[in-house]
């Protein structure tokens, strides 16, 4: 049971930093003029935005678990297994 919740601390860790780094760099893609990508990183902050709201809910904890399981495109990219 350890094990498994350092091998999840280890991807949250892991996926916050890649978010984080993502988010640093949406000014050069607006001067580069690469809208889409500064586009799809805001999308990524809203939807981090929107997962961490819910566990303010009672039971969002359950409920932001069933939105994952079942919606995979809710999560941010760098949370996505399927596209790595």
């Amino acid at each position: 049971m350890i094990h498994k919740l350092k091998n999840f601390s280890k991807k949250m860790g892991h996926g916050l930093k890649q978010e984080y780094e993502e988010t640093k760099d949406i000014p050069k893609h607006i001067k580069n003029k690469d809208y889409k990508k500064a586009a799809e990183q805001v999308g990524d902050i809203g939807k981090m935005t929107f997962l961490s709201t819910l566990w303010v809910l009672p039971g969002g904890g359950i409920l932001s678990g069933l939105l994952l399981k079942y919606f995979k495109k809710i999560r941010p990219s760098a949370f996505r297994e399927d596209e790595k």
